[in-house]
């Protein structure tokens, strides 16, 4: 219970932490490539949303937060903080918006803004319903996002992800799960690193649950797996 108040508090501590985030000329090409897959993974959003579509009129407007754990047994993380003493993890808070379209077609965008390390990420998306799911059978649905990092010092970087989701509704709960391959590019902009480009390919694994406990209001909970990081979610949206 500990831990889980401890991330509670990381999700919505947005100015919690210093942005102490820099490249230092003792990291190597190898740490640079496990830093890339790292960050690629912590601006790249989660879908945070079950499988099923929105519909034709529906609409999703959401707030999120997301904690990325830094797991830094390379050292690389130690090379990219500029007092070597890194934070345990990536906050990342986010404006969500989904709109349905016809023939199971929801289309999205999304605003990130870096809690304890500065950045900004926009993201477009595209998802499509191979299956909308009735009363005895799942939703089973594909998406495609791009993600632009602007504002962060020392990498320029952006992702592309492809993912595939199912979900089951079950009263006002809805579990759902999905897989999702994000690939990351990225080059350093920094005076004192000198490092070749890097293409960075992880792959995501995430359970989550969305709770309607009133008309047009959801809540979900996340939890992701990608490469050697932990990702956990939180969302509250409106949604009709």
């Amino acid at each position: 219970m500990k831990k889980i108040l401890v991330i509670v508090t990381m999700l919505f501590c947005a100015t919690a932490f210093a942005g102490d985030f820099k490249l230092s000329n003792s990291l190597t090409q190898d740490e640079f490539s496990d830093l890339v897959q790292d960050i690629g993974l912590a601006v790249t959003p989660t879908p945070n949303s079950p499988a099923e579509p929105l519909g034709t009129l529906g609409f999703d407007i959401a707030l999120e937060s997301q904690f990325t754990t830094i797991d830094d047994g390379s050292g690389r993380w130690k090379h990219a903080w500029d007092d070597g003493d890194p934070d345990s993890g990536i906050l990342a808070n986010r404006v969500h918006i989904q709109k349905g379209l016809p023939f199971g077609v929801d289309l999205g965008a999304s605003i990130t803004k870096g809690g304890n390390i500065d950045f900004t990420a926009v993201t477009i998306e595209a998802k499509y319903a191979i299956l909308e799911g009735t009363v005895v059978t799942p939703a089973i649905s594909a998406k495609a996002a791009y993600t632009k990092v602007m504002d962060m010092d020392d990498i320029d970087l952006q992702s592309g992800l492809v993912g595939l989701y199912i979900s089951k509704g079950f009263l006002m709960l809805t579990p759902y799960a999905g897989i999702e391959d994000v690939y990351t590019m990225a080059s350093t902009d920094s005076d004192t690193v000198d490092l070749d480009d890097e293409d960075v390919n992880a792959v995501r694994g995430m359970v989550g649950l969305q709770i309607c406990p009133f008309p047009f209001i959801v809540l979900n909970v996340e939890a992701a797996r990608g490469g050697d990081v932990n990702q956990y979610a939180l969302k509250a949206a409106i949604r009709f």
